[in-house]
């Protein structure tokens, strides 16, 4: 089972019953999709770092407050011009 809590209120504000082979990561994005309150930031351990979270987030403008998992690097793309000067 995956759940959303607004951390204000201690809410339950959508929850998605999953197999057990998917993981949290996988989740993520179709758990934020079902929650129909704005949601300003998300705040989740580092099972939530993989892309598509970011992504999700990104999509809906939500700030992300997930630490890197051990180990991480930088996306391809999000990083590479980084370095020129115009």
């Amino acid at each position: 089972m995956h759940l959303a809590v607004d951390s204000k209120t201690h809410e339950i504000i959508c929850a998605d019953l999953s197999l057990n082979n998917v993981t949290d990561s996988e989740a993520f994005p179709g758990l934020i999709r079902q929650t129909h309150r704005k949601i300003r930031a998300a705040s989740a351990d580092g099972a939530y770092d993989p892309r598509l979270c970011h992504d999700e987030l990104r999509r809906k403008k939500i700030s992300a407050l997930i630490p890197p998992r051990k180990g991480a690097g930088y996306w391809p793309g999000d990083y590479a011009d980084r370095g020129f000067v115009e």
